[in-house]
């Protein structure tokens, strides 16, 4: 039997439907003006601020999710089948860039969770929370100290359980129990499924790639043990973290399949109305007190400019009627940009072997919620600072400054991972793929209409190495990846490089030079998941910049965002558990306001 029809057998007894007062039809919403806050996006910030916002039993609140509801679906719940949530599934809004005129003119995904969740239920489950000086940097920038590292700790507490992993390995010196919550809704863990790449990956930590007992200490320079939000087995996503225990509130109503188009002013002065589509057909929801924007960092924009909120020249130019000029709308986009480094090995695993292993993987997590599927990605992973020794190293930082916002903060990641068999069944070799990412860069992109249709899909552009110094640093990552797989041991695992350009850079190695380098970079650029930025949030008083450091839109009555598009810059890492800590705040500081 192929892997596909025994995963298909074993959909039908896996997870049970859940009973909750979820509307798969929008017509149902019980009444259209009731509600004191409409929530427009149902993904991980959504989610979590409808759950905290109706703890005040007197505070009603409609969460609106343009996709389905998350319950009941295997490939959300299995942590190693994600990549059956991915581009080409409804659970994605299957977006893409424009053409990237750095990449060869490229285009690249531009993935989002189209889900109840959002992206928490179909992303790699990642919990980093970034260096110290990423979250100083934004304070600093907004003016707002609320927003230090050491003032959101009770955010990133309040927010998570650390649990155990389910196959009961002792964890000492693989996470500090110190940093984490233990009475949060988010279950967050370290890898519940050992591999020998663990041991090849810890096994070569030296002076030069340092050994880090837990990541999430705010300075997260070596490599460690990767921290996912998985519990029991399970992914543990915002949805079934903030909302699928609190469905039988009275005071939250939650509509999914519900795509919000527009927002409004129905009296003219104050944000209050909320134009969805139900086949077609348009519904108004008014909000009592506010609208909160929380559709992500392509949909926000996407709807605040179709709604006519954004740079008042762009927004003639289409015949959109201007409610407000705020040009920084769909600006600053920003996203990490990541380069896979694949080599075949030297041992793959022969086609039938891997699809029995496959198979059996499903088998016992049916039966278990143990095994290889409750691996997310990779049990390991790596921070780095670029060689401050290094003569272009050198030269980079004299043209361009430190990089980083602060010495303790990574220039680079290391991902670690083997393919030995994907959600495709494609069994033919396994590969090992070390992922190069650039964290911090300087690239910014923007998220416009489409002037042929601009309630179409958004015009995403990345705009990856417009800013020079962003390729100089990936030049280093990838460097760093070859120098850590330098060693004998691992020299024995790999064969060849899969890519002829990256074969070409190997055989170069040490001394690649900057166009053997820059052919591959350019050619094999994707994303790293973490795009944030495009209603960048910014000082109360400045002239730039989308929301002010209570998240309202500015010059806008009755209206927040309180998504991951308000981030002035990208974390460190990966952008999950800064998004969760956004929406804690954003909770707080709504409930403080009323």
């Amino acid at each position: 039997m192929s892997p596909t029809f025994a995963l298909l057998g074993l959909l039908a007894v896996s997870v049970p439907l859940c009973n909750g007062k979820i509307y798969e039809d929008p017509n149902e919403i019980p009444s259209l003006d009731s509600y004191d806050y409409v929530i427009v996006g149902g993904g991980l910030t959504g989610s979590v601020v409808a759950s905290r916002l109706t703890e005040n039993s007197n505070t009603s609140v409609l969460l609106l999710e343009a996709g389905g509801s998350h319950q009941g679906v295997y490939y959300i719940e299995v942590p190693g089948l994600q990549n059956f949530t991915g581009p080409g599934t409804s659970y994605n809004w299957n977006y893409t860039s424009v053409p990237q005129v750095n990449l060869l003119n490229n285009t690249i995904p531009a993935p989002r969770g189209h889900v109840l969740g959002g992206s928490s239920s179909i992303n790699g489950m990642w919990y980093t929370r970034g260096s110290s000086a990423d979250y100083d940097r934004w304070a600093n920038v907004t003016g707002d100290q609320g927003w230090l590292w050491d003032e959101l700790q009770t955010y990133f507490e309040k927010s998570e359980t650390f649990t155990s992993p389910v196959d009961g390995h002792n964890t000492s010196g693989q996470y500090d129990p110190a940093l984490h919550g233990t009475q949060g809704p988010l279950q967050v863990t370290v890898g519940g499924y050992s591999q020998s790449l663990d041991q090849l990956v810890m096994g070569r930590l030296d002076e030069q790639f340092p050994f880090i007992e837990d990541y999430d200490d705010g300075e997260p320079i070596g490599f460690g043990w990767t921290q996912t939000t998985i519990g029991n087995g399970s992914r543990s996503s915002a949805a079934t973290a903030y909302l699928d225990n609190y469905l039988n509130r009275t005071n939250l109503d939650i509509a999914v399949n519900s795509l919000v188009t527009r927002i409004s002013a129905s009296n003219g002065s104050s944000i209050d109305t909320v134009t969805l589509t139900a086949n077609g057909i348009p519904i108004n929801v008014t909000a009592r007190v506010e609208v909160l924007l929380a559709a992500g960092v392509f949909n926000t924009p996407h709807i605040l400019l179709n709604s006519g909120i954004g740079d008042a020249t762009e927004l003639s130019a289409m015949n959109i009627p201007v409610v407000h000029n705020l040009p920084s709308v769909g600006k600053n986009l920003t996203e990490q940009p990541a380069v896979s480094n694949l080599w075949n090995t030297s041992s793959p695993v022969p086609a039938a072997e891997a699809e029995a292993a496959y198979e059996q993987a499903l088998a016992q997590w049916n039966s278990t919620r143990t095994g290889r599927m409750v691996l997310a990605i990779s049990n390991t992973v790596g921070f780095a600072r670029m060689n401050m020794s290094n003569l272009e190293v050198e030269a980079l930082v004299e043209q361009y400054g430190e990089l980083a916002p602060g010495p303790a903060s990574p220039h680079f990641e290391l991902l670690p991972t083997v393919n030995a068999f994907d959600a495709e069944a494609n069994f033919a070799n396994a590969e090992f793929i070390l992922d190069a990412v650039n964290l911090v860069p300087y690239s910014r992109g923007s998220v416009t209409l489409d002037p042929t249709n601009p309630m179409g899909n958004p015009l995403i552009d990345y705009n990856f190495y417009s800013a020079p110094q962003d390729i100089l640093v990936m030049r280093q990552a990838i460097l760093g990846a070859l120098s850590f797989v330098s060693t004998p041991d691992w020299q024995e695992f790999l064969a060849d490089p899969v890519s002829p350009l990256f074969a070409a850079v190997v055989g170069e190695y040490p001394n690649v030079s900057n166009t053997t380098m820059d052919a591959y970079i350019r050619a094999s650029t994707t994303i790293s998941f973490h795009a944030v930025g495009s209603c960048s949030m910014s000082p109360a008083g400045a002239d730039w910049g989308v929301v002010d450091p209570d998240f309202h839109v500015k010059g806008v009555k009755g209206l927040r965002i309180i998504d991951t598009s308000i981030m002035p810059f990208a974390p460190a890492g990966h952008s999950q558990a800064a998004a969760y800590v956004i929406a804690e705040r954003a909770a707080d500081i709504i409930k403080a306001s009323t």
